[in-house]
């Protein structure tokens, strides 16, 4: 759990919120909850090719050690993902999304074997 003490959450959620427009139900509560970090993040960088790296990395961590989120962080994630290639944000070859994912099939069932 990420205990950041300086991070105004309310400022970061009203920005998020009017960068989702029209898909602001997929406003991540569980990340602004528990990593508000991430959600610092996700702001800064909504719009521009490093977001795609920055949640790629997080639903694909290439460190060795590190345990991945709970189901509901990961589809949080997943969703932003999504909403962001949606508008054209990204760039495509960026292998976010289940194209960062080598079975895509695998990946949901392993989902929803956490839950």
């Amino acid at each position: 759990m990420d205990n950041s003490e300086n991070i105004d959450v309310s400022e970061l959620r009203a920005k998020l919120t009017a960068l989702l427009g029209e898909d602001r139900k997929y406003y991540p509560t569980q990340i602004e909850e528990r990593f508000p970090r991430i959600l610092v993040q996700i702001v800064a960088q909504w719009g521009k090719p490093e977001l795609d790296a920055y949640l790629n990395e997080l639903m694909l961590p290439n460190r060795p050690g590190r345990q991945g989120f709970p189901p509901a962080i990961a589809m949080e994630i997943f969703h932003l993902v999504n909403v962001h290639s949606g508008l054209n944000l990204s760039v495509r070859s960026s292998g976010t999304g289940w194209s960062g994912v080598d079975d895509p099939e695998q990946f949901k069932k392993a989902l929803k074997r956490e839950d």
